[in-house]
């Protein structure tokens, strides 16, 4: 899921502290007991001008990506923000227009980047995970974040010393109305709004960071989402109410059992179920295989989320 849409963003008025509470939440559900997770945000911060749902998605973005790089050893993620005075140096160094800024930075003491790996960090699809493990979000989606937002991401790693991303977001004006950070749907309201609410969607990722992202981004939008990262546990809860669930969107690529095989599995229990295979890396043997299987959406992933609520708008609708 990315943001890299040709409209800008909608921008308001975000308290920090609360994009960072809400990350802090998510991130506490799937946290390794061997990594502690360390938040520091000072009192008095200005909000920054940007879209909430897409700072948090950055944020978790980076603190993930942090969590991975640690692995299964022993480590610590620090998240902070500060109020970034304007520097000439560092705004020309990143391209940010002059002005001031607020700073939030994610450091870890993992294994850490040499050269040729951070000068390709911010890549699509570039990884340097295990096959199997996933891409994540992809650190292009936070690149791409904060371009939208008149922004920048900064990053300093080194073999053995671990990686500190910093997120540069513009300071809002006192004259921009604040975000309502606990609004139910953020997103533009479609014209299936007023029935979304009795719309069950299944969502099945073995990223658990993803799958709660997704399902707040649709329970924002009104829908009842449930969520798994095991597609034998998805299939079992199908199984057991079969008429609950109007659509399944699943990943393609899980370790063990595809998205494919999740199809072919729900098909025996449920044939009228529409469902939308995502996939970090579409070929065309992808393609074919989702379509011959019987899938009714292909979603990019990473891609845009207004794309995946839109899909998921128009399956659930019973439109082609």
């Amino acid at each position: 899921l990315t943001f890299s849409r040709n409209e800008p963003p909608r921008r308001t008025a975000v308290p920090v502290a609360e994009v960072m509470h809400d990350t802090e939440r998510l991130l506490r559900v799937t946290l390794p007991p061997a990594i502690d997770l360390h938040m520091h945000l000072p009192k008095g911060l200005p909000p920054v001008l940007a879209d909430p749902t897409q700072v948090e998605q950055a944020l978790l973005n980076l603190c993930t990506n942090a969590i991975h790089a640690i692995g299964q050893a022993r480590g610590t993620v620090k998240v902070d923000a500060v109020l970034a005075p304007p520097d000439q140096r560092l705004c020309e160094r990143l391209g940010l227009p002059a002005g001031d800024y607020v700073a939030i930075s994610v450091q870890d003491n993992g294994p850490g980047m040499d050269a040729a790996t951070l000068e390709r960090v911010f890549e699509p699809f570039f990884t340097t995970k295990p096959v199997g493990q996933g891409t994540g979000l992809g650190l292009s989606v936070v690149h791409g974040v904060m371009r939208t937002h008149a922004g920048a991401v900064d990053v300093h790693s080194a073999p053995g010393q671990g990686s500190r991303f910093t997120l540069y977001f513009p300071v809002a004006e006192a004259s921009v109305p604040a975000a309502e950070m606990h609004a139910p749907a953020r997103a533009p309201v479609t014209a299936h709004a007023p029935q979304q609410q009795s719309y069950h969607v299944m969502y099945v990722d073995d990223d658990q960071a993803l799958v709660f992202l997704v399902q707040r981004l649709l329970r924002r939008r009104g829908y009842r989402v449930s969520g798994f990262n095991d597609p034998h546990v998805a299939a079992d809860a199908l199984r057991a109410a079969p008429h609950d669930y109007h659509l399944l969107v699943t990943d393609y690529n899980m370790p063990g059992y595809s998205g494919v095989d999740l199809l072919l599995e729900v098909r025996t229990i449920r044939p009228d179920l529409p469902v939308a295979l995502a996939s970090g890396h579409v070929t065309t043997e992808i393609e074919q295989a989702a379509l011959a299987a019987g899938a009714r959406a292909l979603i990019h992933k990473p891609n845009d989320v207004q794309e995946l609520c839109d899909t998921v708008d128009r399956l659930v609708n019973g439109e082609p």
